[in-house]
């Protein structure tokens, strides 16, 4: 059995979510049916919407469209807004943060290429999106702004507060993708006014091909991506199977319950496997433990590529992350390593460690001895055989 700190990219579904729908494999429910199999499901399907907005504290009159992914949402506005405001002139440009999500960065980059202007927002040292820049880049013809609640990568905490008390002296909507934020930090809408946000169920132990996308009410008209599905979502998309939003339902609502009553005890095995690595000669943090969610582990290890070592570790049954195995999308943002001011030789070294609910401690200990012994591998047998060929 593999040993996962990598739900910054995905995450096993809880079995009790599995349980939960297993009443229903295999059956085809018409929710529309008189019959009394439909009437239950329905009755469960209208369960999960209301669980979802409590646990959003969401308002009724807000608006949730189910989608198949949050990059899915992601691309309903910036499309939405391109159609209806860039390409109309009636506002000029969008703003992003400059380490939004792989996806996102791909996205706004076609949206240039037809002739969108894409203002990108620097990360600050900590790897916190930038007010102050920022300040000077928003004005009322701004089309719409988009932050993650959550850096994908350093697990960094963003300002949304403040970035939305400024959009909204501006009357600029504000977008937040919340997978990497969801079940590891507090979410309430009654606190902090977006006017759209998505959570990808994959990223919180859900169902896969699953997410949603919170539209506030009163706020800018959403286009749908195909259209005709009149009566559907609000007329913005087909619906999706409802066991996909049962099980996203109980998924959200476990996460809620886990940052509650564990999320102290995922921290402490965070701060056990990032001390253990510390130990490391040449290895660094890179980004601070106070803005972090309290699951992710960022690290660097001089000599050591990250690919590699992600690769090595994956052998060894152990799913990490590495972002620098990607292609050209990863580079276009400001690395951790030159955010913290570090040798630009560890730029190819950073790796990720993003615990889950089914993490232990004796997992944690062996994430610890494993990657020590691979760390000191790849410098002892795979650098220094590099440095024999070159010389």
């Amino acid at each position: 059995m593999s040993i996962l700190v990598n739900s910054n990219i995905t995450t096993p579904t809880k079995k009790a979510i599995l349980e939960h729908l297993r009443e229903w494999d295999g059956k085809g429910i018409d929710l529309f049916s008189t019959s009394k199999e439909s009437q239950k499901l329905l009755s469960q399907y209208q369960s999960a919407i209301d669980s979802i907005y409590t646990g959003l504290k969401a308002d009724n009159e807000d608006s949730v469209l189910f989608t198949s992914s949050a990059n899915e949402a992601t691309s309903h506005i910036f499309y939405s807004f391109y159609m209806q405001y860039i390409l109309t002139g009636r506002k000029n440009a969008i703003i992003m943060f400059e380490r939004a999500p792989i996806e996102e960065i791909k996205l706004a980059r076609f949206l240039e290429s037809q002739g969108c202007r894409v203002h990108r927002i620097p990360a600050t040292i900590d790897g916190t999106f930038d007010l102050d820049i920022f300040k000077e880049y928003i004005n009322t013809k701004t089309a719409f702004v988009s932050v993650p609640m959550v850096d994908d990568e350093s697990g960094v905490i963003q300002p949304l507060e403040e970035i939305s008390n400024i959009c909204q002296l501006y009357g600029v909507d504000l977008y937040s993708n919340a997978s990497w934020a969801a079940g590891r930090i507090g979410i309430d809408l009654t606190r902090l006014p977006l006017s759209y946000m998505s959570i990808d169920a994959s990223l919180i132990e859900g169902p896969k091909d699953s997410a949603l996308l919170y539209i506030k009410k009163d706020t800018t008209p959403l286009m749908p991506l195909i259209p005709g599905f009149d009566g559907e979502q609000g007329s913005l998309r087909k619906s999706i199977d409802p066991l996909k939003v049962i099980g996203f339902a109980k998924a959200l609502e476990m996460a809620f319950d886990f940052l509650d009553f564990d999320i102290e005890d995922l921290r402490e095995l965070r701060d056990e496997l990032e001390q253990g690595l510390l130990e490391i000669e040449g290895s660094y943090s890179l980004a601070p433990w106070a803005l972090r969610v309290p699951n992710v582990a960022i690290m660097a290890f001089e000599g050591v590529h990250g690919g590699m070592l992600l690769d090595l570790l994956a052998s060894k049954g152990i799913e990490a992350y590495s972002f620098v195995t990607l292609k050209r999308a990863h580079f276009e943002r400001r690395s951790l390593v030159e955010l913290a001011n570090l040798p630009e030789s560890l730029k190819h070294s950073i790796i990720g460690f993003s615990l889950n609910s089914f993490n232990t401690k004796e997992e944690i200990k062996q994430v610890i001895k494993t990657t020590k012994e691979l760390v000191e591998y790849i410098r002892s047998e795979v650098s220094g055989n590099l440095c024999k060929e070159q010389a």
